[in-house]
């Protein structure tokens, strides 16, 4: 019997010969399955590390300036279902920024852990959450002083990155903790102006890193570092044991410990290459173009391309690229492309993706220069908006698939999200309005994968 999977990633892995999507080797490097051992003597334990993994890992955590850090396996999920376990208690709620993982909002619900959710700024480019900003956190506190801390996301997944080191600030003046998803951030220690400041030099107690993103590590490949006493170090490391495989993946623990050796190494110039390449085709670019490079004034991450695609006709230019390039990037969107570099993006990769979007652009008429982008903006009123407790909503109970059309008013009993990047538009708990149903029904209309329904059905509470 042959295998399906092997057939079809190997058919795959040909086509894609620019990968401007994860993982961050671009398919480059390899490992020999002659490392793929297990806790034999000498190769220590990652979940009770005194040798080999501990120095590896006591080395990594000099490199990034944390106090400690640990070798993931299991994904930035992992790492992030970890901080918030170990940082929630009993009766003390926590900020959440709405634009987190997936992963976060599991935690919660493992925890039963009360949230009081935030919205960080909208994009007018995107359409999607933003930025934090230290006056949202302000107010936000204001509001909830009884908030344990924060846990958010910078880089967001276009690219812009929060000031964590303002945020973070704050949060310990008043003795409160911070929790850093900066999965897209592993990079950014190694890489100068104009590149963001990385969230861990920033002051955050806990930072969470894929290796694998923009690294040159395997996929699950990832970091957590923590800082400080605000969130226990030990409890970190209990519930990693717990929620990570009693039989962790040896070639993809040497993977992270490479890919960040070879960050340290070269990554500096690397991105800085990249960053200039990025400033240089802004600069050039034609105001008027319909597909323009996306770039803020500071405060982002330039290993992001985005592409702005004014007639929104972004799906088919990306099935362009793909059929006649050979060119695969990470999010197609009908009014922007995401392509993601890393460690394993070469000029070249760079010098075919330009040139298959210049031979693809065209200056828009006089008419078409006032294009406003209408775009598949996520509700922020009524999302998020818990009419029964995360955790109480998913424990067994009785539900009913209805169709999405009729969920107005009802209580959603799923993660609903468009993937990538993994962003719920809802909870288990959340009262279903009708803008969120139309923000739904247009995303699945465009083609993007909208996961937590089957079929139209969406999954709500039984009256």
């Amino acid at each position: 019997m042959k295998s399906l999977l092997r057939e079809q990633i190997t058919k795959l892995a040909g086509q894609d010969s620019h990968r401007f999507h994860m993982p961050g080797h671009k398919g480059r490097g390899a490992f020999s399955a002659a490392l793929d051992i297990t806790e034999i003597e000498g190769a220590d334990n990652l979940h009770d590390a005194h040798g080999v993994i501990r120095e590896a890992q006591a080395a990594i955590a000099e490199l990034y300036g944390s106090e400690r850090s640990f070798i993931l396996v299991g994904g930035s999920t992992a790492g992030n279902m970890a901080a918030v376990l170990a940082a929630g208690a009993p009766g003390v709620p926590m900020l959440v920024a709405t634009n987190c993982h997936r992963s976060v909002f599991s935690a919660l619900a493992l925890g039963r852990i009360d949230a009081r959710f935030v919205d960080p700024v909208a994009n007018d480019d995107t359409g999607h959450a933003d930025v934090m900003t230290p006056e949202i956190v302000k107010d936000a506190l204001d509001k909830h002083p009884d908030v344990g801390g924060l846990v958010m996301t910078s880089p967001g997944y276009f690219g812009n990155v929060s000031d964590v080191r303002a945020i973070a600030a704050l949060l310990h003046a008043k003795g409160k903790w911070l929790i850093v998803d900066e999965a897209h951030g592993a990079h950014l220690k190694f890489c100068d102006a104009p590149y963001a400041e990385d969230a861990v030099s920033a002051g955050a107690d806990v930072v969470i890193h894929s290796a694998h993103k923009l690294l040159s590590s395997w996929n699950m490949g990832s970091l957590l570092h923590h800082r400080g006493t605000r969130i226990d170090a030990d409890v970190l490391s209990r519930y990693l044991t717990m929620l990570q495989s009693s039989s962790p993946s040896y070639p993809i623990m040497i993977s992270v410990e490479e890919g960040v050796i070879e960050a340290k190494e070269r990554g500096s110039a690397h991105f800085g290459t990249i960053a200039d390449r990025h400033q240089e085709v802004y600069a050039s670019q034609d105001p008027n173009a319909n597909i323009k490079l996306y770039q803020p004034e500071d405060h982002y991450d330039y290993s992001k391309w985005l592409f702005l695609v004014a007639d929104g006709t972004g799906r088919a230019l990306a099935n362009r690229l793909q059929r006649n390039y050979g060119i695969f990037c990470e999010i197609e969107y009908p009014e922007h492309l995401l392509a993601m570099t890393g460690m394993g993006t070469t000029q070249a990769d760079l010098d075919a993706l330009l040139m298959a979007i210049s031979l693809s652009n065209y200056p828009l008429r006089k008419k078409e220069q006032q294009f406003k982008r209408e775009g598949f903006d996520m509700p922020s009123d009524n999302r998020l908006n818990q009419a029964v407790p995360l955790w109480q909503a998913v424990l067994p109970q009785k539900t009913e698939n209805i169709p999405l059309s009729e969920c107005e008013g009802r209580v959603s009993a799923a993660f609903v999200m468009p993937y990538p990047p993994g962003v719920p538009a809802l909870i288990p708990g959340d009262l279903i309005s009708r803008e969120m149903i139309d923000y739904i029904q247009d995303v699945i209309n465009d083609g993007v994968t909208m996961v937590g329904l089957s079929d139209g059905l969406m999954p709500v509470l039984a009256k």
